[in-house]
């Protein structure tokens, strides 16, 4: 018996649908954190996962300026778009499994939300 966990590049875990008159939703919830908690994202459902700011771009002088107002290196740019390529790649995985079990018209409501946070504080409201 296999007892390895999917790593965070490997397919969504197989939760049953939020039912749409939210009967499921005890069963649901408890499914969906554990899926959520056992891919080391618990973080982008609960808020604690903060999103990185980028740099400020001066188009003028064509470099990136930190908030200090000193001029980020090429280096410290790519750094920090690499943190912030990881956060949207986490919290899209949270929004997706997510996404992928809930009905049509919960998801047209939270679909335009600000990350996953929002969004399952959100569904937590509805049910």
């Amino acid at each position: 018996m296999d007892f390895t966990l999917p790593s965070s590049n490997s397919g969504l875990f197989n939760i049953p649908q939020l039912a749409e008159d939210g009967t499921n939703w005890i069963t649901y919830k408890e499914r969906m954190l554990t899926a959520i908690g056992a891919r080391g994202l618990m973080r982008y459902a609960d808020g604690r996962a903060v999103k990185p700011v980028p740099y400020k771009f001066d188009e003028t002088k064509k470099e990136h300026q930190k908030t200090d107002g000193t001029v980020a290196t090429e280096t410290e740019v790519e750094e920090l778009d690499k943190k912030i390529d990881e956060y949207y790649q986490k919290d899209s995985l949270v929004k997706q499994q997510i996404f992928s079990t809930i009905t049509d018209r919960v998801l047209l409501r939270v679909q335009r939300l600000d990350g996953a946070s929002a969004v399952w504080t959100e569904i937590c409201k509805i049910h």
